[in-house]
């Protein structure tokens, strides 16, 4: 199992930009949220670069991270999503990343990090500096999880309409943005779903596409062996309603049946995001109502 350590007294944490161009005003907000947090924060040199729909070309955002590694930060929020983390696949320094207990904190295209990493170190899903940080109800949720508050505590609780299939389950998860994890098949870093919780969540989809990544997801040699399936918001997925009902068939439609399927959990590209711990052994109990990080 993954493991899991709080932040040291006065670690820094890194900001990184290894996807899209970053928003300054977005940028600043969140900024001053870690900042505010009385610890150093280092920023990638490449922060406030753009090269089309990138933050600076492949090199320099591979250059902002691995400068921060050299300074010693071991945990990294990510400045937003978008697309350039599956570039970067290739050419990251996975050994370093692994050897050096290294955490990610970031949703969306950082899916395609967060993933492979959890095999051996805890990672989080949840708000990024330009991207939700600034929601103080965000920023309290990750601090929380960074500083330790939430093992053996529940980390998603919900009501009964968010049970498309009751169950109790433990297992490890694995997953984020959808579209993502279905871009990790067939590659050197795809998911093993085995045994897995698996966590999904996506934005500015119709129905089609949704049933179609479902179906690729389903038909991966591991995804029948799932032991639960856990999932946040579908935030601008249009039509809202058709969406909505068109997820919730799908998903019973493609999990194994016994298998518990939650929905409506507050983890996405919604303005409510909170922190969740990739690669953690988790507990899932739909009779109470909550997913718990197991001890």
């Amino acid at each position: 199992m993954s493991t899991w350590r709080p932040l040291e007294a006065n670690e820094p944490i890194g900001v990184v930009a290894l996807s899209g161009p970053v928003d300054p005003d977005r940028l600043a907000a969140g900024l001053n949220v870690l900042r505010s947090w009385d610890r150093p924060v280092e920023l990638a040199s490449n922060l406030m670069a753009r090269q089309s729909y990138l933050a600076g070309d492949d090199r320099s955002r591979l250059d902002g991270l691995t400068e921060l590694l050299d300074r010693g930060v071991r945990t990294f929020v990510a400045a937003r999503g978008g697309y350039g983390v599956t570039r970067l696949m290739k050419r990251l320094p996975w050994n370093r990343l692994v050897d050096q207990g290294i955490r990610f904190v970031g949703f969306s295209d950082l899916t395609a990090l967060l993933n492979p990493l959890s095999a051996s170190v805890v990672q989080i899903h949840g708000p990024m500096a330009a991207a939700g940080l600034s929601r103080p109800s965000n920023a309290r949720r990750l601090k929380d999880v960074l500083e330790g508050r939430l093992l053996g505590r529940p980390v998603a609780e919900f009501p009964e309409s968010s049970v498309l299939r009751h169950g109790h389950s433990r297992g490890v998860v694995v997953g984020g943005n959808l579209s993502l994890m279905v871009s990790l098949l067939g590659t050197p870093w795809e998911p093993d779903f085995t045994d897995r919780v698996v966590f999904l969540e996506e934005v500015s989809e119709p129905p089609y596409r949704l049933d179609r990544m479902l179906t690729h997801l389903r038909d991966s040699v591991s995804f029948s062996r799932v032991k639960a399936l856990i999932c946040g918001s579908l935030h601008a997925c249009r039509p809202h309603a058709e969406c909505a009902s068109r997820w919730a068939d799908l998903l019973l439609e493609n999990t194994p049946q016994g298998v518990p399927v939650v929905v409506d959990l507050p983890f996405g590209h919604g303005a409510r995001n909170l922190a969740f711990p990739i690669g953690a052994r988790v507990e899932v109990e739909t009779r109470r109502g909550a997913v718990i990080w197991s001890t």
